[in-house]
């Protein structure tokens, strides 16, 4: 009897294909427009914790429909040490790309980026900190990794097995999400290094980990460093003056860490699994790649430094 029901059951099962997870995720997208952004209109973190609720139950149901186990579509295993090592590294590194990236924005975007990124600061404090850390870094890190790195990666899965092409393709839709073009660019590098971490490890406590320590740690660390009429004081100036050239030099830099810290963080993922390789330098183009990679954005840095430094001064002394 128990091996004809397993028989029947896997018989009722759809096979998962892309175009469950492109549905899935226009469906997402349609209720962004429409009770979502009235929700968080209304609502504010109430609304956006609402949205992640829902995010999550649209994941689930999903899976429910085309009867599939919920293992298979949300893998959960034992976080192992050096695996959670490498998801920390690669926080680390793609926030040393994301400054750079996201201040380069702004020199050239600096209303568009400052009106954004004070919009969410403005939302995130309206509530008590224990309930804005489990709203803004908890719920997302459980409820948006179960939608993407769950269900429409599992979907792309199906038909697509190259990495990097999810990950881009992944990264595509994460920066889709966010709904912003000036969030557009940061979130989709997000959501490919997230990709690549799910597709390594296939457990979603690694991405759910990098997610909550990316939502969680910047405004842990800007809280610290002044209060908000400061921070608020220091942005409406940079708005006003801009970004001076010799500050994208310094940040520009920082990103020295980036070739090696990624590199590092992929061999600590792939370390202890059968069939991936497990060597940490593959060859001497590998590290003369790496050395390149890690010097050219110091010298580059320093070049804008200097330039901004004699050309620029007036507005990089009025800052400091």
């Amino acid at each position: 009897m128990e091996k004809n029901w397993s028989s029947d059951e896997n018989k009722n099962r759809k096979k998962l294909k892309p175009w469950h997870g492109a549905v899935l995720f226009g469906i997402v997208m349609l209720s962004f427009y429409t009770i979502i952004a009235w929700a968080q209109m209304k609502w504010g973190m109430y609304g956006l914790a609402l949205t992640e609720l829902y995010l999550l139950f649209l994941s689930i149901f999903a899976v429910k429909m085309l009867k599939i186990p919920l293992k298979e579509i949300f893998p959960l295993k034992r976080p192992k040490w050096k695996k959670t090592l490498g998801v920390l590294l690669m926080w680390v590194s793609s926030y040393a790309l994301m400054i750079p990236v996201t201040m380069f924005m702004a020199y050239f975007f600096p209303k568009q980026m400052f009106a954004v990124s004070e919009g969410l600061n403005e939302v995130i404090y309206s509530v008590p900190l224990i309930l804005s850390v489990f709203i803004s870094s908890v719920m997302p890190a459980v409820c948006e990794e179960a939608l993407h790195r769950g269900f429409i990666l599992k979907s792309f899965q199906s038909k697509w097995k190259n990495k990097w092409f999810l990950s881009v393709l992944m990264g595509i839709i994460f920066g889709l999400f966010h709904g912003s073009i000036w969030r557009f660019l940061p979130t989709a590098i997000l959501g490919g290094i997230l990709t690549y971490i799910m597709l390594e490890t296939e457990n979603m406590f690694y991405p759910a980990l990098f997610h909550f320590t990316n939502n969680f740690l910047p405004s842990f660390l800007l809280s610290l460093s002044g209060n908000s009429l400061q921070t608020k004081a220091a942005s409406e100036l940079l708005v006003q003056q801009g970004i001076p050239v010799a500050f994208l030099g310094i940040y520009l830099a920082m990103a020295w860490v980036v070739p090696f810290g990624f590199y590092t963080a992929g061999y600590l993922l792939r370390k202890g699994e059968q069939g991936k390789k497990q060597q940490y330098i593959k060859s001497n183009g590998v590290l003369i790649s790496l050395v390149v990679l890690t010097v050219l954005p110091i010298i580059l840095g320093m070049m804008i430094f200097l330039y901004g430094l004699f050309f620029d001064a007036n507005a990089f002394f009025s800052i400091m």
